[in-house]
Parts: C-alpha cells; structure tokens; sequence
C-alpha cells in the first residue's frame, strides 16, 4: 500500500509522455495538465491517512470522481 506522499513522489518522476502513455491520455497538453489535477486531487481531496494499492488505483478514483 502507497501513502499520498509515495503517490507524488512517483508522479513526480514522470514526464508529460509518460503520464499520457500510462493513463492513456490523447495529448501531452492533456497530460500536463490532467497531471497537476490529479497532483492537486491527491494532496486537497484525499485524507491524509489514505492508502492506495499503486498510482493506476488512485487516478482510477480520481478520474472516476468526474462522472
């Protein structure tokens, strides 16, 4: 299990590419920004105390939190 801080720390270590190839983004514009999003998500949405399987289980919440 990852903490949010281990969670911004690997997506941290990636590039606007590798975001988009990992979560099958269509543009490195979306990547980057979809990027901060989701950083922004983890650090003011998610309790503190949270623990998550790995980074593709989190943007999974994240995303679905859009509808």
């Amino acid at each position: 299990m990852k903490y949010i801080v281990e969670l911004i720390n690997e997506l941290k270590g990636m590039d606007e590419v590798g975001v988009a190839e990992r979560f099958h983004l269509p543009s490195l514009d979306v990547a980057h920004h979809r990027r901060l999003d989701f950083d922004n998500w983890l650090r003011r949405c998610v309790e503190p105390s949270r623990t998550f399987g790995s980074l593709d289980e989190a943007w999974a919440l994240y995303d679905k939190s859009f509808g």
